[in-house]
């Protein structure tokens, strides 16, 4: 006897009229390490479903009064997460099949040989545990893309929410454009994951990120021996999207072949596989994006302007994340909402955020929470803001600092002197960051020194007497 070992008890239901091998296939099976019930008929078994609500039903086909099919059928209707094996003589087999066909998981013939009656259960509860995972997958994707999931309060994003939402039921090919980081992808799984087309395939490609080569073949396949390596026959994207929808990212970069061969499936529904003569109806939703401005590309003569017609049926931009700031205080949230992450952003480190150019857009920003979230801690301090802009762009968090510009305009006789400057200087950047440690870090200066200087200016500064009295002196 084969051991198993279960990471959880699944519960059985042996139904059958012969006690002697119901009673050896239940003390079998449960030193397997299952759960078992048993009932000698049909009529008993619907009684301990609602008791038991066993994973899988080992049944036999033909006992008195309600037979192995009739239990089949109530099962499959009142318990459609169960799973249920037949049981029969060899001279059933075609009342086997039948059972198979109206949802039965698997057969198996009398005499019963224990070790087969173990192997089937096992496959049987393995498929069944795949396809509640496929369908928690696949419910999860609906629920990541739902509508809600379009985050801002935005003007732009509002309008951006309202086209989406009336755009998805439809068949309406899309085009949507905006800066790399913005979400495209996400705008395009809403569409699909809230239109009609919901159950097929969504199939994504990024159009600039393979080689000239191999793009065709990977859009509309190839037959054998169509180039060198072909050594068997490959269904392409389009194929694979059929019913469904097919995201197409980064078109712009499409050459001029390719785009004619787009616009050839757009128009007629055909698709050709190189190297192939035969003609291939497929029916696919296309979405396309773009972080370039087609048009121009048009007017430039580098992009067909049909197949721009053709793409730009529904047109959907998607703003810089530095166009929309208003919405980065709920972006923060809800990443870290769906990291299941309580985490304190203080307001002066969401003032920072909010400030910050976001030269990735909402991809950055996700990727800064994610650090945040990462790391222990329950609050975000102004302190761990700057070090992720330090990294990612220092050059503009040197171009907030607002240095003397006005130098040249001087005369010799009013230039301030290098303490002046220095003085002026780190005060500026203390007035900015808030911190002496951080200050002394960024400038490259000893921490007891940049104490100094702000004592001094403090002395000589009403103004800022007050202000530098009260920082953070750490």
């Amino acid at each position: 006897m084969r051991k198993t070992t279960k990471k959880e008890t699944h519960k059985l239901l042996i139904v059958e009229d012969d006690a002697h091998l119901r009673d050896t296939l239940a003390a079998f099976l449960a030193r397997c390490g299952y759960e078992v019930a048993t009932a000698h008929d049909g009529c008993e078994a619907l009684e301990l479903l609602d008791k038991e609500l066993p994973d899988l039903v080992l049944t036999d086909i033909h006992m008195s009064g309600m037979d192995g099919l009739e239990l089949l059928a109530e099962i499959k209707a009142r318990y459609p997460g169960t799973v249920v094996i037949m049981m029969t003589a060899f001279s059933s087999i075609d009342t086997a099949v039948e059972a198979m066909r109206r949802g039965a998981e698997d057969y198996l013939s009398k005499p019963l040989q224990l070790a087969d009656a173990q192997m089937s259960v096992e496959r049987a509860l393995e498929r069944r545990s795949l396809r509640t995972r496929v369908a928690q997958l696949e419910t999860q994707a609906q629920e990541r893309y739902q509508f809600s999931q379009i985050i801002g309060k935005s003007p732009a994003m509002q309008r951006i929410y309202q086209i989406v939402e009336r755009v998805a039921p439809t068949n309406a090919t899309v085009l949507i454009s905006g800066r790399t980081g913005t979400g495209k992808e996400l705008i395009a799984r809403a569409i699909h994951f809230n239109s009609p087309r919901a159950k097929k395939p969504l199939v994504d490609i990024n159009c600039g990120a393979l080689p000239e080569q191999l793009v065709e073949s990977e859009l509309f396949g190839h037959v054998k021996g169509a180039f060198t390596g072909a050594g068997e026959s490959k269904k392409g994207l389009f194929e694979a999207a059929h019913e469904g929808t097919l995201f197409l990212d980064e078109v712009q970069s499409l050459k001029p072949d390719l785009q004619a061969k787009l616009l050839r499936a757009l128009q007629e529904r055909v698709i050709r596989r190189v190297g192939g003569r035969e003609n291939i109806e497929v029916d696919v939703r296309v979405i396309a994006a773009t972080n370039t401005n087609i048009a121009e590309a048009v007017k430039k003569g580098e992009f067909r302007e049909d197949l721009y017609y053709r793409l730009n049926v529904v047109n959907i931009y998607l703003p810089d994340l530095r166009d929309r700031r208003e919405d980065i205080p709920l972006l923060v949230a809800h990443f870290c909402q769906r990291a299941a992450r309580e985490i304190i952003v203080t307001d002066e480190a969401m003032e920072l955020l909010c400030a910050y150019e976001w030269p990735g857009n909402v991809r950055e920003l996700e990727s800064v929470i994610q650090q945040f979230i990462t790391f222990p801690g329950r609050f975000v301090f102004r302190e761990d803001v700057l070090r992720h802009i330090n990294v990612a762009n220092p050059q503009q968090r040197k171009a907030n600092l607002p240095f003397w510009s006005a130098m040249s305009s001087l005369r010799r006789d009013e230039w301030p002197t290098i303490r002046d400057l220095r003085n002026w200087y780190v005060t500026q950047a203390y007035l900015y960051f808030g911190q002496e440690s951080v200050v002394a870090r960024y400038l490259g200066m000893d921490a007891r020194t940049v104490s100094t200087i702000l004592e001094e200016v403090a002395e000589s500064n009403e103004s800022l007497r007050g202000v530098i009295d009260s920082g953070d002196k750490e």
